[in-house]
């Protein structure tokens, strides 16, 4: 058995749009577990014999609440197929005793490379799925897989980043706050699915299951503080719930668990798209000149400005200045957008989309 991450080829014209990276899928702490036919046990483990002639994964794409399609390095046919809900923490597994599991039906194409997994009952949103499945080529090689997948959001929301503070507090005039990110939806729907990145400490933060309205803004706070008790995630309608001085009864809170996550001198964030990992909305910003130097971030800054997330070149010359000379964010003036789109104009966001907070912005906003 081993672990491998697959990247997925550029989608042909007759391929749906929905994409997810197997990669992007790994990264969210997912393991896709595979095993050959032809395989023995050694002290080590286990051992694959001829692995290259057996069919391997190219990529998947999550297609809508009820269907996964796999690609495959040449022509295949299912044996058989299920799917079983993964519980909190679960990882794939081939050995998994799957409860209720949901039987699936394979439709091939592209001479026999891609198969269209269909699921008897939809996948729910927000609940951890694992897709179990053996393969064979013509020549009898096979291939046994558990890849994991999340329920499909269909109605995921089009949202930008609103405000975003770097800067954490341990001050006693201040108190014990985390950094934060405001992220405002600008149509009705689910967050489960979207994701802030942070590219200079390669953290991800997938929201959860939220129903927002147009309009509706909510605070991500990047780690917990010393108060635990204060730091309560309002998942639900009560948005009274969380108590830190950053947090706000008009605005819902959602808190992470996770340390450091935005670095104070330059970064790129993205907002994005977990099943498609494709960046809707991004943040380049820097703040001053002497650390502009250190600006290493062209692979975030460059996937902002293809996804259509970020306008300008990938470098630094496009990327906000939070200090003018006159103007600096600090822990009560963080880097506030001035300027939104709509859902029905999308378009890149740029540094001319940013300022820094004119009044000084505490707690219960």
């Amino acid at each position: 058995m081993e672990r491998k991450i697959f990247t997925r080829p550029g989608p042909s014209a007759g391929q749906i749009a929905r994409h997810v990276i197997l990669a992007a899928v790994i990264a969210a702490g997912a393991a896709l577990c595979v095993c050959h036919a032809s395989c023995q046990l050694t002290s080590q483990g286990i051992q694959a014999l001829n692995a290259e002639e057996s069919p391997q994964i190219t990529g998947v794409s999550i297609l809508n609440a009820s269907s996964i399609e796999v690609g495959f390095t040449k022509p295949v046919t299912v044996q058989r197929a299920s799917v079983s809900r993964l519980e909190a923490g679960e990882r794939a597994a081939l050995d998994m005793t799957a409860q209720n599991p949901i039987l699936a039906r394979a439709v091939m194409s592209q001479g026999g490379t891609v198969a269209v997994y269909i699921f008897e009952r939809e996948a729910e949103l927000g609940e951890r799925y694992q897709l179990f499945s053996e393969i064979k080529d013509a020549r009898g090689n096979s291939l046994t897989f558990a890849l994991p997948f999340d329920g499909f959001n269909e109605r995921l929301p089009y949202c930008v980043l609103a405000e975003v503070q770097p800067k954490g507090s341990s001050s006693k005039s201040e108190g014990d706050e985390s950094p934060y990110v405001i992220i405002r939806a600008l149509e009705d729907g689910n967050l489960f699915g979207l994701e802030l990145f942070c590219a200079k400490k390669q953290r991800t933060y997938a929201l959860p299951k939220i129903e927002v309205k147009a309009g509706e803004e909510v605070t991500l706070h990047l780690r917990n503080t010393k108060d635990i008790d204060a730091c309560k995630s309002e998942l639900g309608s009560d948005l009274a719930l969380a108590k830190t001085r950053r947090s706000s009864n008009s605005k819902r809170d959602i808190f992470f668990e996770q340390g450091v996550p935005l670095d104070e001198a330059n970064d790129v964030i993205l907002l994005r798209q977990r099943n498609s990992n494709k960046a809707v909305d991004a943040l380049s910003y820097f703040t001053t000149k002497d650390n502009a130097t250190d600006w290493n971030l062209p692979e975030s800054a460059q996937k902002a400005v293809k996804d259509g997330a970020w306008q300008g070149a990938p470098s630094v010359e496009s990327a906000f200045l939070a200090n003018d000379g006159k103007n600096k964010y600090t822990t009560s003036q963080p880097m506030v957008r001035s300027v939104f789109p709509s859902a029905k104009d999308r378009r890149p966001s740029s540094k001319y989309d940013w300022t820094i907070s004119a009044q000084k912005v505490y707690a219960k906003r």
